[in-house]
């Protein structure tokens, strides 16, 4: 009987525990939910933002500074249309004069007729809808029951929507849509998503900026079909494919050494889309305004990188500098048994100082072509088995196309192009030619570039998938 008595007690205890333990996660749970209906009532605002995916790395602070707009973001992830309408009514309840409504919304969970009965509700506000842009790893990972059923729910959603924004001004001044699904640069990126729904910090600053009018990503009546067929066609293909796109290189450590167009720091950085879609560990020593050759007033060419590098010497560099990042990352992170690859991209600022191509010496570190012979040369003494590529600088739109030398001795930019094909050749590296192979031109740039010299996320990511394609054979004999 006292076995009995005991048993029962242990159960009725551990049942106890159970309900306990369950009604304190429950009770976290709904602490977001909790905390967004206490600020709502009490904080003064002039826009929201809500969502039924996650935006926790969206800031106020963006939209305060950049729009002089001030929102109240919720943290609560949004689960329901219930929910969300009782969000709105709280808003109501309140004195603030509520302008604009930022809203995140996933098809498969808020209808084109839910968001339109509640853009009629609200009649008085404008609505900046941001769909979900999940990762294509989420596209890939859906059973065979539920992709047709979700991906109907994206496609039938942004019809529906636009064909209600139709031949109705009223609506079309109302309400903006937004749609990232297509874009590969975004979600075939792996290394943008803490989960399959939820931006990192970097990527989430960057759409906070993309996400209002006038910009490229805004679906309108002239390219929603497009992009629709962009959509289907990135996700059915990620689905279908049965051996992986790009080669792992998870055992390789990979160093990039360049000016501003490798020193970005998000993970839409080339080094970043880089480790994303191979797995490689890679270290951005980027430093924006520098050029490969060496300047008697600057400590900074590729030279005197390299030897700061190999010394591990971080004196010479400015605060602030992405190589104050990378090269302390390296230092940490890299590991003797992985297979060393260094990546050199340099020429934009050789090109805009002037500097001379070449000369009598090819070591002149005072020239273009000396200065990154020098560097290959001290990174192939230090690192025999070393991989190294070299990049040309990429097109730009400044001085006639690039077409304008800088000085009496600086050359054009095919002279710095031509150079870098050049020591590849002579040397045997490997070449990442983005002047020719990109295909930029003054009459397409805006279409590549941020400002008429920096690649945009989309090229960076181009740029990025060519090199993991150089690097293929070799890394399929490891």
């Amino acid at each position: 009987m006292k076995k009995i008595i005991h048993v029962l007690f242990v159960f009725v205890l551990a049942a106890v525990i159970g309900v306990c333990v369950y009604r304190y996660m429950e009770y976290q749970k709904y602490a977001p939910l909790r905390d967004d209906y206490e600020r709502i009532a009490a904080e003064e605002y002039t826009a929201v933002f809500f969502s039924t995916f996650p935006i926790e790395h969206y800031t106020e602070d963006d939209f305060i500074y950049y729009r002089e707009i001030y929102p109240l973001k919720a943290s609560y992830c949004i689960p329901d249309m219930e929910t969300l309408n009782e969000y709105f009514t709280r808003v109501n309840d309140t004195l603030n004069e509520v302008e604009t409504v930022y809203l995140g919304v996933r098809p498969d969970i808020i209808t084109a007729d839910d968001l339109l009965t509640l853009v009629d509700t609200w009649e008085d506000k404008h609505f900046e809808v941001i769909i979900a842009y999940p990762s294509l790893e989420y596209w890939k990972e859906l059973d065979e029951e539920e992709y047709p059923a979700v991906l109907a729910s994206y496609t039938d959603f942004i019809r529906s929507m636009i064909h209600s924004l139709e031949d109705n001004e009223w609506l079309q001044g109302r309400l903006s849509l937004y749609f990232y699904g297509s874009t590969e640069w975004l979600v075939g990126n792996p290394a943008n998503y803490e989960s399959d729904f939820n931006l990192n910090e970097g990527m989430s600053h960057i759409l906070s900026m993309y996400s209002d009018g006038g910009h490229g990503y805004q679906l309108t009546l002239e390219n929603y079909e497009e992009a629709l067929e962009d959509f289907e066609t990135l996700v059915t293909n990620c689905r279908a494919q049965e051996e992986p796109e790009y080669p792992d290189l998870s055992k390789w450590d990979i160093v990039f050494f360049g000016d501003s167009v490798i020193a970005f720091s998000e993970t839409s950085s080339i080094p970043g889309a880089l480790a994303g879609i191979t797995g490689a560990h890679t270290y951005n020593c980027g430093q924006g305004g520098t050029s490969a050759t060496e300047n008697p007033n600057s400590s900074k060419g590729i030279c005197s990188t390299v030897d700061a590098f190999l010394a591990k010497d971080l004196s010479i560099f400015d605060e602030g500098s992405q190589i104050l990042v990378g090269m302390p990352d390296y230092m940490e992170h890299s590991r003797k048994r992985r297979q060393k690859c260094f990546v050199i991209n340099f020429g934009l600022n050789d090109f805009f100082s002037g500097y001379p191509v070449k000369s009598d010496d090819p070591y002149d570190v005072y020239t273009y072509a000396g200065a990154l012979r020098t560097a290959v040369e001290k990174l192939q003494t230090a690192y025999p088995d070393a991989v190294i590529v070299l990049m040309t600088p990429n097109f730009t739109s400044y001085f006639a196309n690039g077409l304008e030398p800088q000085s009496d001795v600086g050359g054009m930019m095919p002279d710095y192009v031509a150079a870098v094909s050049s020591l590849s050749e002579e040397k045997g590296l490997l070449l990442y030619d983005s002047y020719n192979r990109l295909g930029i031109d003054g009459t397409n740039h805006t279409e590549y570039l941020l400002d008429g010299c920096h690649p945009n996320e989309k090229t960076r990511y181009t740029m990025a998938q060519g090199i993991a394609k150089l690097l293929a054979p070799i890394a399929s004999r490891d």
